[in-house]
């Protein structure tokens, strides 16, 4: 898995921590979003630690932070690219609500499940009858709280995998290829960054707070997803986050809006471990991060 030099937005600000470590301002954003963005000053602090606690971990971690607050960022090997997994239903679940809040779609239109769409793991819909029919915004309820790969397939083949590639191109993010055309395509080139992850975060935040509607439905379903066993683990109680996990292999993730008073950005992504690992050192870079976002903003205020 080699960090891409191509289609990079600025060189990587290098702060020598064993040569494996870096910060990187970024600047693709979303419609109306911020467009300059900078590196905290204290975040060699946050980095330093996190290169202490993965260290000795038995595989590669990746981390991404954004502070939806102050448009600060960081990242450690945040361009390394991941098979993305389960966590392409934010982008499924992105574009979709990108073409209902444009008017190209509506998300009461319904959606008729085919055996053509029925994919084994996690979910519900795989097996159902054909033609059983839901409306869109059901599926995309489904494939984001229980992760069905059923709901992401029919989704995929409803808007089309290309229009949607073609989409997070245009924005400068760094997913899919012009040969991508069906669900199966997708699924066997599905590789992402977690900073390219990340920004879709943020746009769907930025897009929330511009127009709620329906902005504010999509990151309910992601507040509502089953799996809080990596990001939310490392959090106090009662911290809201909305969160996609993705599980392929020996590579498992996290991609997480965490909804505190201020607001930030945390995508986890690691490969060569465990689950049972992967969710550990997940969770304590999640900790990490939080304790020094909270210490942040004690001295702002």
């Amino acid at each position: 898995m080699k960090g891409r030099a191509w289609h990079r937005r600025l060189p990587w600000l290098a702060l020598g921590l064993a040569g494996l470590l870096a910060l990187a301002p970024v600047t693709a954003a979303a419609p109306g979003g911020p467009s300059v963005l900078r590196v905290p000053d204290d975040a060699a602090d946050v980095v330093r630690r996190i290169e202490r606690l993965t260290r000795w971990a038995p595989g590669v971690v990746s981390v991404w932070y954004y502070d939806l607050s102050t448009h600060e960022t960081f990242g450690v090997r945040a361009d390394e690219v991941y098979t993305a997994a389960s966590t392409v239903k934010v982008l499924i679940a992105n574009y979709l609500y990108h073409l209902a809040a444009t008017g190209q779609v509506s998300l009461d239109e319904p959606l008729a499940i085919r055996a053509v769409d029925w994919k084994d793991g996690s979910g519900i819909l795989n097996g159902v009858p054909d033609g059983t029919r839901l409306p869109l915004r059901e599926v995309a309820r489904l494939m984001l709280v229980h992760s069905d790969n059923t709901a992401a397939n029919a989704l995929m083949r409803r808007l089309g995998v290309q229009p949607m590639v073609q989409y997070y191109r245009s924005l400068g993010i760094r997913y899919g290829t012009p040969r991508m055309h069906t669900p199966g395509e997708l699924w066997e080139g599905n590789r992402i960054a977690p900073e390219d992850l990340g920004i879709v975060l943020r746009n769907i935040w930025e897009a929330a707070r511009r127009s709620p509607e329906p902005w504010e439905e999509l990151l309910g379903f992601m507040r509502e997803s089953r799996s809080k066993g990596r990001i939310p683990a490392g959090l106090p109680p009662g911290v809201p986050v909305a969160n996609k996990t993705g599980s392929k292999g020996t590579s498992f993730h996290d991609a997480a809006l965490v909804l505190d008073r201020r607001p930030y950005v945390l995508v986890v992504m690691t490969h060569g471990m465990t689950a049972r690992q992967a969710s550990h050192y997940i969770a304590a870079v999640s900790r990490e991060v939080w304790e020094w976002h909270v210490r942040r903003g004690v001295r702002r205020s």
